[in-house]
């Protein structure tokens, strides 16, 4: 099944396209695209009302987007709106025309709720582990704070400062830029004091920063370092680098500012605002550097949309359901990487759905390789250097109920051989495998160690995969938006099972993750698109 999603931000309007399977609660993305509308602009923030050409910007841009997502195959569409349309006064009206435009109804989510989201998102796409992190959002009219671990947050809090309303209160009169950057500075510690007290009393391990603001730094900084073919996800922002930016950027006017290398020319007016927020948190929390996630909001609309329909399976007594649901048990009770092992598991799946002409395997295989997917690393609790070994005597051990003996033992032996040397006669779990038993072993293993080795960073950075069987060998092309050498180099490193099992060498191909463009590598945009983003309102 297809599921669209749209974030109406207060700057931008996102949307994103994903095929779901929720039996294994993986999905894989369609279509991502945005658009800057600034429903917020025109100091629609401070007068608490949209105007009339930012309602009709914003309407006619969700009814491009759900048409888009129908045409893509979206059975479901699900929109949110934040910060503009939380606090505008004619968001009645707003929510009536986008409505009997596209026959979508858009829910205007309260603060905690968009941070309960954005948690969802960051922690399903970014490997927090058994750390708590520190996850601050900007948006164009609010920032959003949680802490959390990977599977709940602790605390959510949504502050009034985004880089647009900033911007429109303290920059837009670009004669008084210099006191008016002062004031802004002021403005934006004293508005986190409160936060930032609360946040101190809260051991994080790690802060990370999502939104268009913190990748459109990421990417000037990139460029600045000679890396712009870099993207956001898992970058490192470092204070002293966006002190030395803001430095620079200030220096200039909006126009000047978009020639910079990596520049977003949709943000160029926007930026420092919402730079000076980023520092301003960092210097307020006393730290050096953040970690940049790309995943924010819309997927935690996706992810919430997934964990619904599980429930949903769970209330219905669905059999396969409660069996991953043990599997995902298991992981957790060891403290593996959940998000790497479900990411591992969907590249899996792909793997074998495109893959099934040449192996010839049972859809019931398809559980058990996704199975040993979610399992593959709990043996990292005993030991990181064996865990291939300590996996396969947990799962043997452990339990797993709902799953047969048989199952269970192929599952175990696939975790065994996930990674280093290859089945060998001494080795006792090839010894007790029947003949049939062996072959399975050599071509779902052979899947896992691609699967794996396309997530050797754990960041999630391989999005999809389509692999085909041809008279001429197997192509597996990779879909990613950003440069995935690692991964490539690790799944063709851990390809060597594949060829035992198949007699066949994999080609490795990379194509762009689809019709997407993000703040990294954005396209510079014409002259009308950014007389439409102007600030007249």
């Amino acid at each position: 099944m297809l599921l669209g999603a749209i974030d109406v931000g207060t700057n931008s309007i996102h949307l994103i396209v994903v095929e779901l399977d929720p039996r294994f609660g993986t999905s894989r993305t369609i279509l991502k695209a945005r658009e800057m509308v600034r429903l917020g602009g025109g100091a629609a923030l401070s007068r608490g009302h949209l105007s009339k050409k930012a309602l009709q910007r914003g309407v006619s841009a969700i009814a491009r987007f759900v048409e888009a997502a129908r045409a893509a195959g979206a059975a479901d569409v699900r929109a949110v709106a934040t910060s503009a349309v939380r606090e505008a006064s004619n968001r009645d009206e707003f929510l009536a025309a986008v409505r009997a435009t596209s026959g979508l109804g858009v829910e205007v989510l309260s603060a905690d709720e968009e941070a309960r989201l954005i948690h969802l998102g960051v922690s399903r796409g970014y490997p927090i582990g058994d750390r708590t992190a520190c996850i601050f959002d900007i948006g164009g009219g609010s920032t959003e704070f949680v802490i959390g671990d990977a599977h709940r947050p602790y605390y959510l809090r949504s502050v009034k400062l985004g880089s647009l309303r900033l911007y429109d209160e303290f920059l837009a009169n670009e004669s008084s830029e210099q006191l008016g950057y002062r004031a802004l500075q002021r403005h934006v510690r004293e508005t986190l004091q409160s936060t930032i007290d609360q946040l101190r009393d809260y051991r994080f391990d790690l802060l990370i920063g999502t939104s268009g603001t913190v990748m459109g730094l990421a990417a000037l900084d990139a460029a600045k370092a000679g890396t712009p073919g870099q993207r956001a996800h898992g970058y490192v922002l470092k204070l002293a680098r966006l002190r030395a930016l803001q430095r620079e950027m200030r220096a200039l006017d909006p126009a000047e500012r978009r020639k910079m290398p990596g520049m977003n020319p949709r943000r160029s007016d926007i930026i420092v605002a919402g730079n000076a927020i980023v520092m301003g948190i960092l210097e307020a929390l006393g730290r050096e550097e953040l970690i940049v996630c790309e995943r924010a909001l819309r997927e935690g609309i996706v992810v919430d949309y997934i964990e619904r329909n599980l429930a949903v399976a769970r209330k219905l007594g669905d059999e396969r359901t409660r069996r991953f649901d043990e599997a995902h048990a298991l992981a957790s009770r060891f403290g593996a990487d959940d998000v790497h092992g479900a990411h591992v598991g969907g590249l899996a799946l792909e793997l074998f759905d495109g893959l099934s002409d040449l192996h010839g395997l049972e859809p019931a295989e398809r559980d058990v390789l996704f199975a040993a997917a979610i399992l593959h690393d709990v043996g990292r609790a005993i030991s990181a250097s064996a865990h291939h070994k300590h996996s396969a005597y947990i799962v043997r051990n452990a339990g797993l109920p709902g799953w047969r003996p048989d199952e269970i033992a192929t599952i175990a032996a696939l975790v065994r051989y996930h990674r280093k040397a290859l089945p060998k006669p001494a080795h006792a779990e090839w010894v007790a495998a029947s003949p049939d038993v062996r072959r399975k072993m050599l071509m779902l293993g052979g899947l896992l160690r691609i699967a794996d080795g396309l997530d050797r960073r754990h960041l999630g950075l391989v999005g999809s995969l389509a692999a085909r069987y041809e008279p001429d060998g197997v192509t597996i092309r990779v879909r990613a938006q950003q440069d995935v050498t690692p991964e490539l180099e690790g799944a063709a490193f851990k390809a060597d099972m594949f060829e035992r099992a198949f007699a066949l060498r994999p080609r490795f191909e990379v194509e762009p993750a689809g019709p997407y463009a993000s703040d990294f590598g954005e396209s510079e945009p014409s002259a009308e698109e950014i007389d439409a983003a102007s600030l007249s309102g």
